[in-house]
């Protein structure tokens, strides 16, 4: 038959749920209650099952302390999306979030602030005076004007640039 049920799968109902029929898989539960009706082992680990659920129905059972749920509680995950309650945050840290909202903003202005470091620092090194020697005073400020418009992407260059 289909609905026959083994001593192992019998012993495995009983030790998952205990003595009392009610609590078995209804789905299994007719085939294990004639099972337990034809075979003397299996009112045996009735017998033990019926034994064990009487001790745990025995033992008290204490409410848990309210710091005990308070750790719990605390302890318990949450969803992805939920976080603590957070402090309000100011005026200037909501502008920072809508600037940079990748986490903290401080990798990408220690770059910034390197960069431009680099920029003075070579800068200050390297001599554009090189450029413009051999000139006269008249010749390097109009070379020093050119630099300059240049280097602010003018866009009234002279002529002589085009060519």
């Amino acid at each position: 038959m289909a609905n026959e049920i083994t001593l192992e799968r019998f012993s495995a109902i009983v030790e998952a749920y205990g003595a009392s029929p009610a609590r078995w898989p209804e789905a299994e539960r007719g085939a294990a209650e004639a099972f337990a009706a034809s075979s003397a082992e299996a009112r045996s680990l009735l017998a033990v099952a019926g034994a064990l659920d009487a001790a745990l129905a025995a033992a008290p059972v204490e409410a848990p302390s309210a710091a005990l749920v308070a750790r719990l509680m605390a302890a318990r995950p949450r969803a992805a999306g939920a976080a603590p309650a957070a402090k309000p945050r100011s005026a200037f840290r909501e502008l920072i979030d809508t600037i940079w909202p990748y986490g903290s903003p401080a990798l990408p202005t220690g770059a910034l602030a390197a960069s431009i470091m680099l920029g003075i620092a070579v800068g200050s090194v390297s001599e554009i005076s090189v450029l413009n020697e051999g000139l006269t005073a008249a010749e390097e400020t109009e070379a020093d004007d050119r630099l300059i418009s240049l280097a602010l992407a003018d866009v009234a260059w002279p002529e002589e640039w085009m060519q």
